[in-house]
């Protein structure tokens, strides 16, 4: 029997059959794992078996290649939370999404699932007022993850030049370049708002809505089309919010 117990974050919830469920969720020690949840639609378990929320996660197998069994104890109800707070629960939609449909099952990925861990308490705990400081936390969440998966952004040039220096990405090679390297090519580059560089920085409505469209481009480009998948629709739809806004 192969089995391992786990904090993990749960990601997606699909029925299979009448009441048993299809979860996938985010483990701090094991990565991404899917497997089924007996019972996942009875009372004492809707509550538990949430997108988003906490959980201390158990999985069983008796072979490495079968799905294998969750048993799990709600440790924080982020879904209940934040579902009536939309902005906030657009942003849990889509990172957990994000997640769900990008990194690699079984793989540790201890970074990935701190820093969300981090998010989604500090944006359950005050929705409302945490939304304002979770939300550059989220984008540099997606730079990390795409580090993760192998196409991290090339920042050496903000050393040499700081933070007070306006910057811009190539959608081809991902390298960050300063707007006087950029010349005349400054149309076709990305803009990279000053928080990715400056953890204290949290950015304006348009420096969310540019740093959207840049992890955007390189997730759809080179996580989501290599798997034949189109960008998760919770991650278009909080564009669309940010774009709302402006």
């Amino acid at each position: 029997m192969l089995e391992w117990s786990s904090p993990s974050i749960i990601l997606i919830t699909r029925y299979y059959g009448e009441t048993d469920g299809i979860v996938s969720l985010l483990s701090l020690d094991q990565g991404l794992y899917r497997g089924l949840v007996r019972a996942m639609g009875a009372r004492k378990n809707s509550s538990i078996w949430q997108m988003g929320n906490f959980v201390a996660a158990e999985w069983s197998a008796r072979l490495p290649d079968q799905l294998g069994h969750f048993k799990g104890e709600l440790v924080r109800a982020n879904f209940a939370s934040l579902s009536s707070f939309p902005f906030a629960f657009s942003m849990l939609s889509s990172i957990c999404a994000v997640a769900e449909g990008s990194l690699i099952e079984r793989q540790s990925v201890p970074d990935i699932a701190r820093l969300l861990f981090k998010i989604l308490t500090f944006l359950s705990l005050d929705p409302q007022e945490a939304e304002q400081k979770a939300f550059p936390q989220l984008l540099r969440w997606e730079v990390l993850l795409l580090a993760e998966l192998g196409y991290g952004l090339d920042f050496s040039v903000c050393k040499e030049y700081g933070t007070d220096a306006s910057y811009w990405v190539s959608p081809k090679t991902g390298k960050v370049v300063t707007e006087e390297m950029a010349g005349e090519w400054k149309p076709r580059l990305l803009r990279l708002p000053k928080l990715f560089i400056d953890e204290s920085d949290k950015g304006s409505h348009q420096d969310w809505q540019d740093g959207l469209m840049m992890t955007g481009y390189f997730l759809e480009k080179r996580v989501f089309n290599l798997k034949n998948k189109p960008l998760p629709n919770a991650r278009v739809l909080l564009l669309e919010k940010i774009t709302q806004i402006l």
